[in-house]
């Protein structure tokens, strides 16, 4: 089974964009063209539960992306939104790249981005 046949759902990526500080040397979040229907697979892996002075035991999803190793819209900090599943539904949440796994090798097939959902 081909690596192409796991890419199951499609999403639109919005990579991030350089921006400029502002007068608290702060760079807001800027994003830059948006790439429509890349071919994807979206996988919830993990739920974490979390506490602290404001919130006691708030459960919050991890969700892995994988990608083909050609999609060069993926990069830190990008932003996925409008997944489309196989079934044909549509996922309009947003989610935020936490973390980026990219294989260096010869034979390197995809990417993998762990994503939160920040709806």
């Amino acid at each position: 089974m081909s690596f192409d046949s796991q890419l199951i759902h499609t999403c639109t990526i919005k990579p991030t964009a350089s921006g400029t500080a502002n007068v608290y040397n702060n760079v807001p979040k800027s994003f830059g063209t948006p790439v429509t229907g890349v071919r994807c697979r979206l996988v919830e892996t993990r739920e974490k539960v979390s506490s602290d002075e404001k919130q006691e035991n708030v459960t919050q999803s991890v969700y892995m992306l994988l990608v083909k190793a050609d999609v060069s819209a993926l990069s830190e900090k990008a932003e996925i939104s409008l997944v489309t599943l196989e079934d044909g539904s549509t996922i309009t949440d947003k989610f935020e790249e936490t973390e980026l796994y990219v294989r260096r090798g010869r034979n390197s097939r995809h990417k993998t981005a762990m994503l939160k959902r920040i709806s």
